[in-house]
């Protein structure tokens, strides 16, 4: 009768640790993504190469967060209207872009990294209708730092706005606004899986229900003795 009572015991306190576990794995099920922390910042060097008003400006990205995997939003152009008849020529135009990560999954980046992007604007704005400016990337020299402990490098994707010149900057009358997107490569390093706290809360259950089996296994048999 006492031995039936001790595993019924012990068959309850195995199933409440396990209720427990599986709660924890059902409450906590979706994994933690790894995700990179960053903004932009930049300029059009108005006062090179521009015959005319300046009515090309940059517009930053600030605090993203999103997976490196993905294709990373670098801020974009904006073209502002010119009243009808005016116009203003673009000729080598220096632009510059910053990308200044921060962050990767919660955890700041050491080193203060930054990425310098730099191009050239090329081309003509008409009026409120009429674009025909350019824009070109120099080749990245400093786009490397480290992520995760790999070394990582930006690189600017192509356009995909416009279908016959990708990078012809939109006109204001069809919303002036040409965005920017670059990739991320990596090479070098790997990184080590973080255990979910799901996992953990079942392994502690286990261990738990173990070690709760031996510790009545062992009173039973004082009492018997």
């Amino acid at each position: 009768m006492r031995m039936t009572q001790g595993w019924s015991r012990l068959r309850t306190a195995v199933i409440a640790l396990g209720l427990i576990g599986w709660t924890s794995t059902g409450a906590k099920a979706d994994p933690i993504a790894n995700l990179l922390d960053y903004s932009t910042a930049g300029s059009v060097i108005s006062n090179t190469g521009v015959t005319g008003n300046n009515v090309i400006s940059y517009i930053p990205v600030t605090n993203v967060s999103i997976s490196p995997s993905s294709n990373l939003p670098l801020g974009s152009f904006q073209v502002a209207g010119l009243p009808p008849g005016q116009s203003t020529t673009y000729d080598n135009t220096p632009f510059s872009i910053t990308f200044s990560p921060s962050s990767y999954n919660n955890i700041a980046l050491t080193g203060n990294p930054v990425v310098t992007l730099s191009g050239v604007l090329n081309g003509k704005i008409t009026g409120n209708y009429q674009s025909s400016v350019n824009f070109t990337f120099n080749p990245v020299t400093d786009g490397g730092f480290q992520l995760a402990g790999a070394s990582s490098t930006l690189n600017v994707v192509q356009n995909n706005q416009q279908v016959v010149n990708p990078n012809l900057l939109v006109p204001a009358s069809a919303g002036g606004t040409t965005t920017l997107a670059g990739t991320i490569t990596t090479s070098g390093g790997s990184e080590a899986p973080v255990p979910e706290p799901s996992t953990i809360a079942l392994f502690l259950s286990t261990v738990g229900g173990l070690g709760f089996r031996k510790y009545v296994l062992a009173r039973r048999q004082r009492s018997q003795a």
